[in-house]
């Protein structure tokens, strides 16, 4: 079972707390990546925001597990099981925060902010991102 903070739509660990599964998350990225194929204002958006392609990873923390896909077009590509040879934009969460935010409970601007979701890329496409937010 979870222990939610339903004011902030944090997650909160306790004792015997039971985190996402690989499984779980590699079929939240997919779910991700099919419901981009569907929504052409986003992919307006993310193609305005970072009009070159881009190597996007996710380390999942609690996991030791890293993906990985490259967007272009504001299209993301075939998702891949471990680290890239290279990698634009990183991003680094837990599987719960993850599988919240494909969920749509919780907001991953409020999540970088404070600290939980970690981005790391160059000034540039930091700030290109930051118009998405």
């Amino acid at each position: 079972m979870r222990a939610w903070d339903n004011r902030r739509h944090r997650h909160r660990p306790t004792a015997g707390d039971i985190v996402a599964t690989k499984r779980d998350v590699e079929t939240k990225l997919r779910e991700l990546i099919r419901r981009l194929e569907g929504a052409e204002e986003a992919q307006g958006s993310l193609a305005g925001a970072l009009p070159d392609g881009r190597i996007l990873s996710l380390h999942l923390t609690d996991l030791d597990a890293e993906y990985w896909s490259k967007m272009a077009e504001g299209r993301m590509g075939s998702l891949h099981r471990g680290a890239p040879d290279r990698s634009d934009i990183r991003i680094r969460m837990t599987s719960d925060d993850l599988v919240a935010f494909v969920d749509g409970n919780g907001s991953l601007f409020s999540a970088v902010v404070t600290g939980r979701v970690k981005v790391e890329a160059s000034i540039v496409d930091l700030l290109r991102l930051r118009r998405l937010a």
